[in-house]
């Protein structure tokens, strides 16, 4: 019953990271294309895009990982 509930654990967590890599990745691209043909405009909002997403990932979805990380590390021991 361990190895199943550390299966489980473990594919949420990759799932997770996954997820978050692809609509990462995806909204900035639909959103880079939209953004007007002007360099100063698409460099400002690269910075920006980057700069809040980074900050999103590390407040909430990072510790989210890390929960899912202690709890992989309980059920193995």
């Amino acid at each position: 019953m361990k190895i199943k509930n550390i299966n489980i654990y473990s594919f949420v967590k990759f799932f997770l990271l996954t997820g978050v890599l692809i609509l990462f990745l995806g909204s900035f691209f639909k959103l880079y294309i939209s953004v007007p043909n002007n360099l100063f405009l698409k460099i400002v909002f690269t910075i920006l895009y980057f700069w809040f997403t980074v900050g999103i990932n590390v407040n909430f979805i990072m510790p989210l990982i890390g929960i899912i990380d202690k709890e992989i590390n309980q059920r193995k021991g």
